[in-house]
């Protein structure tokens, strides 16, 4: 029986008064968390369908679903999409020993978490979001990802490589941001200090789950 706690598509379908294929669509681009049932089924939590339908209810924008979400500065969000396929291309084209210990399941999900991320730190930059709910979700994000690495027998010193990788990526993305040496150096620390602050939350959360069994 499923948990009252998650939602199959259909059940979130009807909360939120759209199409199945939409919920579906919504979980592929990260507006919709969503889990997988052993067989592959995908859940969709509970509060994160009804968080959206009250925002929608409201007139305002998705809460912290993931994805890459529209926001009022066009520069934020081509910075992040620049950034998504940079860490795209650095990963298919050097491929690293923290990723090769992933199954294509796991990469899949990797995958999905990395939109999410991004979405939160687009939104966290952007500064659309409230941030105390913006670091939980950030913490849970990491650390099942921490807890997958663990799991597949990935060492630490590899699951720091990965977050390094991370951090690289935005640093590096942080140089094409559109119009960034026009704007006032206030402006500028102030983006990188951001994605620092980030960065710094997804590796103390890597190393928590490494260093102590955490409840899932």
């Amino acid at each position: 029986m499923p948990s009252p706690d998650l939602l199959t598509v259909r059940q979130a379908a009807d909360l939120l008064g759209v199409h199945i294929d939409t919920i579906r669509r919504w979980t592929d681009e990260g507006r919709l968390p969503e889990t997988r049932t052993p067989g592959g089924h995908r859940r969709i939590p509970r509060d994160a369908a009804e968080a959206m339908r009250e925002t929608g209810s409201k007139g305002g924008r998705t809460p912290l679903a993931g994805g890459l979400p529209e926001t009022h500065n066009p520069a934020d969000r081509a910075w992040a999409q620049h950034a998504v396929v940079h860490a795209r291309y650095e990963l298919t084209s050097k491929p690293s020993d923290w990723s090769d210990a992933l199954t294509e399941a796991d990469k899949q999900q990797s995958r999905e978490n990395g939109r999410r991320l991004m979405g939160l730190l687009l939104q966290y930059v952007s500064g659309s979001t409230d941030e105390s709910a913006l670091w939980p979700e950030v913490g849970r994000l990491t650390r099942n990802y921490a807890r997958k690495l663990k799991s597949r027998g990935v060492p630490y010193t590899d699951a720091l490589r990965a977050t390094l990788f991370f951090r690289d990526v935005l640093s590096e993305s942080t140089a094409y941001y559109p119009h960034l040496n026009e704007q006032p150096v206030t402006d500028q620390v102030a983006l990188v200090r951001k994605v620092n602050t980030f960065t710094n939350e997804v590796q103390l959360a890597i190393a928590e789950a490494y260093d102590r069994a955490l409840p899932e």
